[in-house]
Parts: structure tokens; C-alpha cells; sequence
């Protein structure tokens, strides 16, 4: 959504659709926001300068929206959290919000992805989720926040919803970060949530670590401290964990290559997401997304300009109507 014309009065909409009045912060604004629109969540990952959203009493009254909101910080400076008490975030932590309270949200300069949740799914894991409002969770508390950009990356690269089970993971974990044992509702963790946390830690050491030519399984068991047959145990219904080595390694390249002004040559890319060598970083792309990286590198240039189109009022406030009605309707 940058260098559009009106572009602060087109993203003012674009929130207000969501149930935020955005003001501006300073003289300079500029905005790049990608939304996804996942069962049960929407994320969008939005690079900003000079904004505030803000919710008060009175746009909450109006709306009636019921969902929570997480944001975590990629990079730069935001702060947020109820009216008049915000505070900043470090690169890494997340903040809460529920739609029925006052909230705010200022950005300097920052990047940063929000996944919006319906309240009934956050409220069968954590009941209580309302006392977390406003409050920061800090990036060394736990695991969300880099589940949550992680999240991002995997959409971003891949064009279609990277799990069935996404807000159910995102739930679970806010609900680990408070001492609650997630949707068994029992004192023991079962073998399904075992399974969720040893993938989710896999993932996690596989997308920070994508660069390593000796990236395999007895890198990825040796570094989160599991057992190679419980690795392969783990990944068996998606393919292997080998599969999902090299599934990562072309979404975050067709991340790269999605993303304004990325000037890197493709040789320079390949190597940096570990691939072994240009040709085999090309055949396995083709393999995954039916065309070559350097094909939808060529498209890509082609078409600059259009993607601000995809992200309308009309679009953003039909998410948010569905994703409170959905909440009512189990209520």
C-alpha cells in the first residue's frame, strides 16, 4: 500500500473496517500491510511509519466486535496496551488485546504481524484470557512470538493456509504462557499436543537455521534435543522431515522474492535459504510452485504495483463480521 494516492485516508479505512479509528503520528506515513484469511484467522503482516489505531468506548459500542488481537513485533518501534497506559515492545514480543476494552497502538517505525482469533476459541483454552489485555508477553517468555512470525513466513511463501490447525496452535500457546495445560483440560499434556510442541520446535530450529548447507535430520534432532525416530515420527503425515526441510527453504524464497525491493541475485538467494546449488534450488522450486524462481521473478516485476488492490474495505469488514458472528453463534 505504499506511494498510493490518498494512502493514509485508503489504510484509515482499511482499519476502520476492523474496528480502529487511525490517526497520524508526525509528518511522514507510509504502509505496506498483506492480509491472509485462514479458518478461524486472519493475519496480516503490515510494515508501518507514523500511525496510531486507537479503540474507544464508543467505537466499541458501535461494532459489538467481541475477537482478540495479537501483534508481535518483527523489528523497530511500537508501543501499545489500554488507553493511556502503553508501553513498548522489544523485537520478539507479543501483546494481547480484547476487542471489548479501549486499546491503543502506536507506531513509529516498525514491522509487525497481528493475527486476529475468535473469542470462543481463545476462551475455551484460557477463560480468563480478558485479564491479559494490554499486557506484554515478553519474546523470552515462551515460544509464541516466533510461532507467530513463523506463521507469517509460511503464508507468505506459500500462498495458502500453512495449517489447518494454525489459531488452534496460537491459542494453545497463550494459554501455556499462563500455566494453563491448553485444550485437554487436564493436568497431563496428551500425545496430540506432544506432537503439536516437538513439531513446532522443529519448525522454529529449521526456519532459524536455513542456511546451513548441513541442515538434516541429525542437525534438526541434535538441536532441540529429540530423537531422530521421534523427528520422523513426528513429520511422517506431511511428507518426512527431509521434505519439510526443503519446503521451507523455497517458502521463504518465494517469501523473498514476493517482497518489494528485495535486489539480491538469485545465486546470492539460493545460497543464503541453503539450497546446494542454483539448479537444484530451480528444480525444487519448479517442483513445489510449477514455475522457476527466475520465471516468477520476471512476473513478479511485470505486474508491480497491483498488489494494494487485493486489500478492500468491503473485503477486511466481511472477515471481521464473520469472525465475531462465528463467536456468537456458539455462545
Amino acid at each position: 500500500m505504499k506511494d498510493v494516492p490518498n494512502a493514509f485516508g485508503t489504510y484509515h479505512d482499511l482499519v476502520r473496517a476492523s474496528g480502529s479509528t487511525t490517526y497520524r503520528l508526525g509528518d511522514t506515513f507510509q504502509s505496506a500491510v498483506t492480509a491472509y484469511s485462514f479458518p478461524r484467522c486472519t493475519l496480516f503482516d503490515r510494515q508501518l511509519i507514523g500511525v496510531e489505531h486507537r479503540r474507544d468506548p464508543a467505537q466499541i459500542r458501535r461494532d459489538g466486535f467481541e475477537h482478540f488481537h495479537l501483534q508481535v513485533l518483527r523489528s523497530g518501534r511500537m508501543a501499545g496496551g489500554p488507553l493511556a497506559e502503553e508501553r513498548k515492545l522489544a523485537p520478539g514480543d507479543a501483546i494481547l488485546f480484547d476487542a471489548t476494552l479501549p486499546q491503543r497502538t502506536l507506531v513509529e517505525d516498525a514491522d509487525y504481524v497481528t493475527v486476529t482469533l475468535p473469542r470462543e476459541l481463545l476462551d475455551a483454552v484460557l477463560p480468563d484470557a480478558r485479564r491479559l489485555h494490554g499486557r506484554i508477553l515478553p519474546r523470552d517468555s515462551g515460544p509464541l512470538g516466533a510461532a507467530v512470525l513463523s506463521l507469517a513466513r509460511q503464508a507468505s511463501g506459500l500462498g495458502v493456509d500453512p495449517s489447518a490447525e494454525s489459531a488452534l496452535m496460537i491459542a494453545d500457546l497463550l494459554a501455556g504462557l499462563v500455566g494453563t495445560t491448553g485444550l485437554t483440560g487436564q493436568g497431563r499434556v496428551d500425545e496430540g499436543e506432544m506432537d503439536r510442541s516437538r513439531r513446532l520446535r522443529a519448525e522454529l530450529f529449521i526456519d532459524a537455521n536455513l542456511g546451513r548447507q548441513d541442515l538434516d535430520v541429525e542437525a534438526v534432532a541434535r538441536g532441540i534435543g529429540l530423537s531422530r525416530s521421534a523427528l520422523y515420527r513426528t513429520f511422517q503425515r506431511s511428507g518426512g522431515i527431509e521434505r519439510e526441510i526443503i519446503r521451507r527453504r523455497v517458502a521463504r524464497l518465494r517469501s523473498a522474492l514476493l517482497t518489494p525491493y528485495e535486489g539480491r541475485p538469485m545465486k546470492a538467494l539460493a545460497f543464503d535459504f541453503g539450497f546446494a546449488s542454483m539448479s537444484h534450488c530451480s528444480r525444487v522450486f519448479k517442483d513445489f510452485y510449477g514455475v522457476a524462481p527466475n520465471r516468477l521473478r520476471g512476473e513478479l516485476r511485470g505486474a508491480a504495483g497491483t498488489n494494494a488492490q487485493d486489500l478492500r474495505v468491503d473485503r477486511m469488514d466481511a472477515w471481521y463480521r464473520d469472525l465475531n458472528l462465528s463467536s456468537r453463534a456458539s455462545a
